[in-house]
């Protein structure tokens, strides 16, 4: 079967392409994530695709505009479910379409295989956007590859990051913790100084 993946990140997907080759898959893949914040991760994202394709063959097309205009209009809401699900649905339609384009049979997306997706939901917005398109949704539980997948981009020292990509998860990745704030005392320690 020829199949689109839809890659959120090169170490994601190292599990699933591996285990869709084993299935005799023909794949491509499609790197497509206007959601991922600021610019520059969304830099160092591409570079580590780009690194990985160094040592694999695998056909990708990679989406480098910076889409946080698109991300912003069409995915805004006041709750975070559904703010993830206008995500997908953006992401997974653009990648769907891309695959009906292309004469492919199927699409899927890499997003099966993080344990800090809602899984049922990226599994939902999929099987929307098949019946709203036309194009096969592609089905797996990559979610038990997810360690075997990160062991691998450590190995390759491929970039691995800390949250989901978009400004609403990194704020959640980072609010509890106290890295990189400031600890000095700064202008209050100099002002004290001064006082006779």
């Amino acid at each position: 079967m020829k199949t689109l993946v839809h890659i959120c990140c090169a170490p994601c997907l190292i599990g699933p392409l591996e285990a869709l080759r084993a299935e005799g898959m023909e794949l491509s893949g499609f790197f497509y994530n206007p959601n991922i914040h600021p610019f520059l991760e969304f830099r160092k994202r591409v570079k580590a695709v780009r690194v990985f394709l160094e040592r694999d063959d695998l056909p990708v097309e990679i989406i480098e505009e910076y889409g946080l205009d698109q991300f912003v209009r069409e995915v805004y809401a006041p709750t975070k479910r559904a703010r993830c699900e206008n995500c997908l649905f953006l992401r997974l339609h653009r990648t769907a379409g891309r695959a009906r384009e292309k004469g492919l049979e199927s699409f899927t997306t890499t997003l099966l295989g993080s344990p800090d997706q809602d899984h049922a939901l990226v599994r939902e917005v999929g099987l929307r956007v098949a019946a709203a398109t036309g194009v096969n949704f592609l089905y797996r539980d990559f979610r038990p590859l997810h360690e075997r997948s990160h062991e691998a981009a450590r190995q390759r020292q491929l970039y691995l990051q800390s949250y989901c990509g978009c400004c609403f998860s990194e704020y959640e990745r980072y609010r509890d913790t106290t890295r990189e704030l400031y600890r000095g005392g700064g202008s209050d320690r100099a002002a004290k100084k001064e006082t006779p």
